[in-house]
């Protein structure tokens, strides 16, 4: 599956980023389990982290790091605009993508303590002059929350022609759920987690559907004021808001350019918030009390119903060097042109945020995981340099053969450049988006053989084999895949898919 942010709809590729990070958190902290936070963590280390992504990955954005309350770094690296070399400011303005997620779960948790909603609610019940007597009726207001209700989602692939036409069109909320938004289901609701805009598009209409206003004056009133949120709203088109960096994209042969124009209405209350690092501490404060949400409803949103997933956030436990376990509650952001990542261990009150307008794939990501390991007893690694800036080039000039000498010459460690298997996997993908099939097989099959007990890897090969019309082979793959991780439900549709051609 493809790396990081490698999820590319809002998010690209779901489950891949899933499985290569394993990201998330729980609220509970099991008594004698938890790991202690580093107590001897300096700015200076978190400094030298950040400054490497800057010098060997092109990180550009910004960054905050807090504990217990206290920021012990902050800082600003590349252009806010290429263009005209405007610097990046510690203060700038991005847009968020997805961290609009777990903004809405607050808003539906809100609204759910003050009985204005219940999480067993219907979309039927809801919003029923969409959905009352469709199969879509069923799904719940818990469903939406965490990815398990069955309906459609927006196209996968940011090269999908409704990207390139319809996602262009400035529609109201309800008007782009009619279009779009269909009452069909792909599953049963509560069968399988399966990441999805739709569901947060939906849960959009449903606050302002209970409340009797926008979702923008819901988000204004109840979140950005009551934290004290300055610089964050919902972005509009049209819409001069100081201080934004202007957003790029980054081709897969590493040259940047301008994103894929979509409309905001596609993101509303699914991926449609700007914000700053400043803010959304902001935010992160709000949440160590009561001022948004009550204890019980903070430890429902952050408890893993699905493949480590809650109400709007990613959960999951993470292992400490030291011993123990922390607890971990997270969310990536992407749009075009944008990416972030927000972490927050509640125990220790940790908090990492990473900001960055050049839509990278996973640096944001990588970046994020890093620092709050840090926090926690991970020793400093610094970045390595990204293997596809020295196998690319070769990839259009050279072909495998090419590509094969250049990593082979690099020994086991890969020397200044990242040979991980997250590494391997984000390279596999970046040759598969630019066609080059073959390099991307070899690619993956190199993968696969430094890390023959990721399912991850033979899930990847076998896609890039399957694109290269090697059936046999991408069926044995993805068997290997689905025996090495028994409980995804897509790799079991997919073996069943191949086994019917």
């Amino acid at each position: 599956m493809s790396s990081a942010i490698l999820r590319y709809t809002m998010e690209g590729k779901r489950s891949a980023l899933r499985n290569v990070f394993a990201l998330a958190g729980l609220l509970a902290v099991l008594a004698g389990t938890a790991a202690p936070a580093r107590a001897d963590t300096r700015p200076a280390e978190l400094k030298q982290l950040v400054d490497s992504y800057a010098a060997n990955r092109d990180f550009n954005g910004v960054v905050l790091v807090a504990q217990h309350g206290q920021i012990l770094y902050r800082g600003a690296h590349g252009l806010a605009n290429r263009e005209w070399q405007v610097p990046n400011t510690e203060d700038g303005v991005f847009r968020i993508g997805s961290l609009t997620k777990p903004i809405t779960a607050i808003l539906v948790m809100q609204l759910v303590q003050e009985n204005k909603l219940r999480l067993d609610g219907t979309l039927g019940e809801y919003l029923p002059t969409l959905y009352a007597g469709t199969p879509a009726a069923a799904v719940t207001v818990a469903q939406l929350l965490n990815h398990t209700s069955g309906i459609a989602d927006l196209p996968r692939n940011y090269e999908d022609p409704w990207w390139q036409t319809q996602a262009r069109i400035a529609l109201q909320p309800v008007d782009f759920a009619k279009a779009w938004i269909p009452a069909t289901l792909q599953s049963a609701p509560g069968a399988e987690m399966r990441y999805n805009n739709n569901g947060f598009f939906l849960l959009g209409l449903i606050i302002e559907s209970v409340t009797g206003a926008s979702y923008e004056a819901n988000l204004q009133q109840r979140i950005l004021d009551k934290a004290g949120m300055r610089d964050s709203g919902l972005y509009h088109a049209s819409e001069l808001i100081p201080r934004l960096a202007t957003g790029y994209q980054t081709r897969p042969d590493f040259s940047l350019a301008r994103p894929t124009p979509i409309d905001p209405s596609v993101s509303y209350s699914a991926a449609g918030v700007y914000s700053t690092v400043d803010d959304l501490f902001r935010l992160d404060q709000a949440l160590q009390g009561d001022t948004l949400l009550r204890e019980s409803s903070r430890r429902a949103m952050w408890t893993s119903y699905r493949s480590g997933y809650g109400y709007g956030w990613e959960v999951d436990t993470w292992s400490s060097p030291a011993s123990g376990t922390y607890q971990v509650e997270s969310h990536t952001g992407s749009v075009p042109g944008y990416q972030a990542y927000w972490l927050r261990a509640e125990q220790d009150r940790s908090v990492v945020i990473v900001l960055d307008n050049y839509w990278q794939g996973e640096t944001a990501v990588t970046l994020g995981r890093e620092l709050m390991g840090v926090l926690h007893g991970k020793p400093v690694v610094l970045a390595k340099k990204n293997l596809g800036t020295l196998l690319v080039p070769l990839a259009l000039t050279q072909g495998v053969p090419g590509m094969t000498r250049a990593y082979e010459g690099l020994g086991a460690g890969g020397g200044p450049y990242d040979v991980s298997e997250q590494a391997l996997n984000s390279l596999g993908y970046r040759l598969l988006r630019m066609k080059r099939v073959p390099e991307s097989v070899a690619v993956f099959q190199w993968n696969a053989n430094a890390h023959p007990d990721s399912a991850n890897v033979y899930d990847s090969l076998g896609e890039a084999q399957r694109a290269n019309g090697q059936l046999d082979l991408a069926k044995a793959n993805y068997r290997k895949a689905a025996e090495l991780a028994p409980t995804d439900a897509r790799l079991r549709r997919i073996v069943a898919e191949l086994e019917a051609e």
